[in-house]
């Protein structure tokens, strides 16, 4: 008789039960397993008795407090591309392997900020492409995530200015950017900047804090400041003071769950840390980290994602006729209702005004967001064929 799996994971991560079910041993039989479901931000050490497999995304400190009587432990998982939420060095210690899900939701990303720039641009309402095309885009931190953006950008018309100290010249080689350099030449010389570094505080190229009030001083006036990596890469007070005359468009911030109010107040746009939040980003990081685990306890996780993501029928929208294929505004119009960032926005806003200093108005936020689908799942009709728009379209990845 096969010994259960006993698993503590993140109530807010989908998919858990439909990617272990995947599970096979050598003679093609599926373990069982004990699933417990728990708010990622009140794991404590207790609940990881008799734990075989932990499954967190990045709101859940994984260190040597919470495992101190994690006594069965052999894995810990999180479904998320960054890793400054676990202590590697106390998982080392205790004997813990572990994994994050690299490159997961960094096309979910990449479109919140393909959908943030054009709506940004479009609050000009006559602003054209080709004025658009005119700005030059910095992508500090070019993982997977800033690649995914600097294409995204590229295919849009942008000239992209890619900034990583950590990237060799064979990494820089086919990569979607015109240029690189260093981060005190970039910043005075671009009119967008994106933020897509991991949090870290040491290593070559530390990023806590990386931006703090001496470069942010840097940017040219009217820049656009986005950032959709790590809220503590920006320090706290040098932002509030930004933010008196700069603009901030911003998925992560500050001292999150409890970002501060004047902060996102002052904000052009904000929301919760949801820009990886699409259907497929968050379905893929669960099956990564599962599979991971199911290579260490000795099974293989079978199929593909496919086989088990939720069945949906692919969103249809609709080009008007009427659109002007040389303005901003329609393709804005067109994101808009893959990404809302504008009701995101409002939400957010409504939520930590309605209960300041209170977590659960951040992150009941992100546990209810509707569900998103990446562009790819999309087709637009009405597009003109062999039309200026359709190009552009297709180029940015929907079927038209």
């Amino acid at each position: 008789m096969q010994a259960k799996v006993t698993v503590l994971a993140d109530d807010m991560m989908p998919g858990v039960e439909a990617c272990l079910s995947q599970w096979r041993d050598a003679q093609g039989r599926a373990p069982e397993f004990a699933i417990v479901r728990m708010a990622g931000r009140s794991m404590q050490a207790s609940a990881l008795r008799d734990v075989q497999l932990l499954l967190v995304r990045s709101i859940t400190r994984v260190d040597a407090e919470l495992l101190a009587e994690a006594n069965a432990l052999r894995f810990v998982g999180s479904a998320t591309i960054g890793q400054d939420h676990l202590d590697l060095d106390a998982l080392k210690a205790a004997g813990v392997a572990w994994s994050t899900a690299p490159g997961c939701n960094a096309q979910a990303v990449a479109e919140w900020v393909l959908a943030t720039v054009l709506r940004q641009a479009a609050r000009e309402p006559e602003m054209t492409l080709a004025e658009l095309r005119g700005k030059r885009v910095g992508v500090v931190g070019m993982g997977q995530v800033g690649r995914r953006v600097a294409a995204l950008l590229s295919a849009l018309g942008l000239q992209v200015v890619g900034c990583d100290p950590l990237l060799s010249q064979s990494d820089k080689a086919d990569l979607a950017v015109s240029d690189w350099q260093n981060l005190a030449s970039l910043l005075p010389t671009v009119d967008i900047v994106c933020l897509h570094t991991p949090l870290t505080r040491a290593g070559l190229a530390p990023t806590h804090h990386l931006f703090n009030a001496e470069r942010l001083a840097l940017l040219k006036p009217g820049a656009w400041l986005i950032n959709a990596g790590r809220g503590d890469v920006i320090e706290a007070d040098a932002l509030a003071a930004y933010l008196q005359k700069g603009i901030a468009l911003l998925d992560v911030l500050p001292n999150e769950p409890v970002p501060a109010l004047e902060v996102i107040e002052a904000c052009q746009q904000v929301s919760p840390h949801i820009a990886g939040h699409s259907l497929e980003g968050k379905w893929r990081g669960t099956w990564q980290i599962t599979a991971k685990a199911a290579a260490l306890l000795g099974y293989e996780q079978v199929g593909e994602l496919a086989d088990i993501i939720p069945a949906q029928a692919p969103p249809v929208l609709q080009w008007s006729a009427a659109s002007a294929e040389h303005l901003v505004a329609p393709y804005a119009a067109i994101m808009a209702q893959v990404v809302d960032c504008e009701g995101d926005d409002q939400r957010l806003r409504a939520a930590v005004a309605a209960y300041p200093g209170q977590a659960s108005a951040f992150d009941d936020l992100r546990k209810h967001y509707a569900t998103r689908r990446e562009i790819a799942a999309h087709r637009i009709f009405g597009v003109a064929k062999a039309s200026s728009a359709q190009q552009l379209l297709t180029d940015l990845g929907f079927c038209c």
